[in-house]
């Protein structure tokens, strides 16, 4: 036997998310059906983040166990030419029979990208907005973020605490870079931070009011959409 962790990317556009569903296609989907032309059997994979549809990973992380030894690079090459092009197994490694791609976990990386302007080379990969953002208030409501925090009024169906550990807002001309690092995610919730900031960008919020809207005492409407999420990478 042999306990494999491998780093995976792919452009989520085409998927129904990561976790595996009957009927719709899934990014772990994909690989357990190369796994099994691989070894000719049934093997499950444990993912450390599970995506959305239209959510994109440069740094997914899976693990699993499989029945014979290869040699981490020949199994890389395998995999490879076995799933479609929108999936890229960037590298395998042996790991301890203990090792967990989402329980071993300590933090999580995602980056949401904002277009201010309009592309069709960015629909993809961006939430475009036809409007000019205040980054400054943007950036006051972010350190409202910060820190252990029950954020289900965040989230759209899980409930529960978060420790965000930090949030950086960058910009680059024409595009916005939100980074979010936490030790774990609910379902939507960097979508629902970021929608959060983006509402507070166009004026519709007021940077004092962040804890209400956490705390749920007020609310706010805005999820922002899938395809400007990105799975960066997790770490262990």
């Amino acid at each position: 036997m042999q306990r494999i962790k491998t780093i995976i990317e792919y452009d989520g556009t085409e998927f129904n998310g990561w976790q595996v569903q009957p009927y719709y296609r899934t990014v772990q989907g994909e690989i357990e059906n190369a796994l099994k032309k691989i070894y000719k059997k049934d093997i499950r994979i444990e993912g450390g983040g599970r995506t959305d549809r239209g959510v994109h990973a440069l740094g997914q992380v899976a693990s699993f166990t499989v029945p014979s030894r290869l040699m981490t690079d020949e199994l890389k090459r395998a995999l490879n030419g076995n799933i479609a092009k929108d999936i890229l197994i960037k590298g395998c490694e042996e790991v301890s029979s203990s090792f967990h791609a989402r329980f071993s976990a300590k933090t999580r990386i995602y980056r949401y990208q904002i277009y201010t302007r309009e592309s069709v080379f960015c629909q993809r990969y961006f939430y475009q907005i036809k409007e000019k953002l205040q980054i400054p208030l943007i950036r006051k409501s972010a350190k409202h973020l910060i820190g252990e925090k029950d954020f289900s009024n965040l989230a759209t169906k899980d409930k529960g605490v978060c420790d965000l550990k930090k949030i950086d807002i960058s910009t680059d001309v024409d595009k916005i870079y939100i980074t979010v690092e936490a030790n774990h995610f609910l379902r939507r919730l960097v979508r629902g931070i970021v929608g959060l900031l983006i509402d507070v960008g166009r004026g519709k919020i007021h940077p004092n009011d962040v804890e209400k809207i956490i705390s749920g005492s007020s609310r706010r409407f805005l999820v922002a959409p899938p395809q400007g999420l990105f799975l960066i990478t997790i770490n262990y």
